[in-house]
């Protein structure tokens, strides 16, 4: 995302990114893919931000200086108050409901630095997973019926005749 997009964002949602945020979405972005828990796409944090406003995902209303930056994939947002300068990145489960958007024991935060470090390192452990599932593909014995046959797996539904016959075409 760049700056322009970023100021219309705030422009249209009515908040002021604090710095380190702002950095981090914007020319500074830290990965080289925007991310789940990081999302530095324009129209994805437009869309979940309009969602959170709109639908009061925890059954409560979303306060306006909040604004959502990621998920974790199963149904938790990490959000940050934009009211507060010091880039703290709050996190909420959706499996562990709170009883209101101050409720210490089920929602927490940490330090912006500190996410982008926790997010840094999960990219890592996936990228290392992913060899090692690539190694482990490669060294398959006959007998190893629990370790795929080939890494990344095909989707479901789509087999070889149907791909070879969708080559032939």
């Amino acid at each position: 995302m760049n700056r322009d997009e970023a100021t219309k964002l705030e422009i249209d949602f009515g908040v002021t990114f604090p710095v380190a945020y702002r950095e981090a979405i914007t020319d500074g972005y830290p990965f080289a893919d925007t991310v789940e828990e990081l999302d530095a796409d324009a129209e994805s944090l437009r869309s979940s931000n309009k969602g959170c406003r709109n639908d009061a995902p925890w059954g409560f209303p979303w306060k306006l200086q909040y604004w959502c930056i990621g998920g974790d994939g199963a149904g938790g947002f990490y959000f940050i108050d934009t009211l507060q300068d010091d880039s703290t990145v709050y996190y909420c489960d959706h499996e562990d409901m709170p009883d209101s958007i101050n409720d210490p024991d089920r929602i927490s935060g940490i330090s912006f630095q500190e996410f982008i470090e926790n997010v840094r390192q999960l990219e890592e452990d996936f990228e290392n997973w992913e060899r090692q599932m690539c190694e482990r593909v490669a060294n398959r014995k006959w007998w190893q019926f629990w370790v795929p046959r080939e890494w990344p797996p095909k989707p479901k539904g789509i087999t070889r005749k149907a791909l070879t016959s969708r080559r032939a075409r």
